[in-house]
């Protein structure tokens, strides 16, 4: 049909259905594996996957009904941020976009990169005795890791887009201030879903931030693989990218699981409690 590209035209084809079968058990799998990973519930193994790339303070994590979650406060924004905002993206049709968000609104969101950090190393100082600006809080992490969170999405998404796909896309994953303000409200309910602490939000804030960390690693994972495989802007599907994204997040949850074991022999070493 005219108008219309077809896979056997650019000669790639999506992935058959043995391929698509296997995924299926290799996903499975990673499940399974999920529920014996150490720990006598699915928080604790939540826990231990992600113990690796966040300290998990006690003192710097939020408690819904009374259970601490796998990430931090500023980790669970960052994450949180991150995942709900590729989300929203991917529903209002901005999913392929292509362009970074203008000058204007890239320096707001840098602004709030840069907020995150000074408060990340104002929470330092307090913990190593140093003077600090400001009595450290939760919710402050919180609120500028959410913040973040957005901010990488929305700049991530479109380096990863031109990287992917063969057709051109000419949106920007945040054209204009109008559309930025769409993602307001979802942070907002993010924040006071987190802050509530209530057992209701338990388990769906610890396994969407610890997706929104397997997404962060398995996209970076990603770069590498399609640079490696040198199949950069040949991709016109979601199903043909499909095998390679797998293959990114099996990866991720290996170096999550290593890093995770790794920290624990550390502590181990050295005679700290983990």
């Amino acid at each position: 049909m005219i108008g219309q590209k077809s896979t056997a035209n650019t000669g790639i084809t999506g992935p058959s259905p043995w391929l698509t079968g296997f995924l299926a058990v290799f996903y499975l799998g990673l499940l399974a594996l999920v529920i014996f990973l150490p720990g006598a519930s699915l928080l604790d193994r939540l826990r231990w996957l992600d113990s690796g790339v966040c300290a998990q303070m006690p003192t710097h994590s939020f408690y819904p009904g009374g259970e601490r979650l796998p990430l931090c406060s500023r980790n669970t924004g960052i994450y949180l941020g991150f995942i709900t905002t590729l989300i929203l993206l991917y529903s209002t049709g901005r999913g392929r976009a292509r362009l970074v968000p203008p000058r204007s609104i890239i320096a707001v969101l840098a602004a709030s990169v840069l907020a995150l950090a000074i408060d990340g190393f104002n929470s330092l100082a307090l913990d190593l005795g140093f003077p600090h600006l400001y009595q450290p809080h939760n919710l402050l992490r919180l609120g500028t890791g959410l913040i973040t969170g957005l901010a990488m999405a929305s700049l991530a998404l479109p380096i990863l887009n031109q990287l992917f796909w063969r057709e051109s896309n000419q949106q920007s994953s945040i054209p204009t201030w109008k559309s930025l303000l769409l993602f307001v409200p979802v942070l907002i309910l993010c924040f006071f879903a987190v802050a509530s602490q209530s057992s209701i939000v338990l388990y769906p804030l610890a396994l969407l931030s610890t997706i929104g960390i397997l997404t962060a690693i398995s996209s970076i994972n990603l770069i590498f693989i399609i640079a490696l495989s040198k199949r950069g802007e040949t991709f016109e599907y979601y199903r043909q990218l499909l095998p390679f994204f797998g293959l990114a997040f099996a990866l991720a949850i290996g170096e999550m699981l290593a890093l995770a074991q790794l920290k624990f022999t550390l502590l181990q070493a050295l005679g700290i409690p983990g």
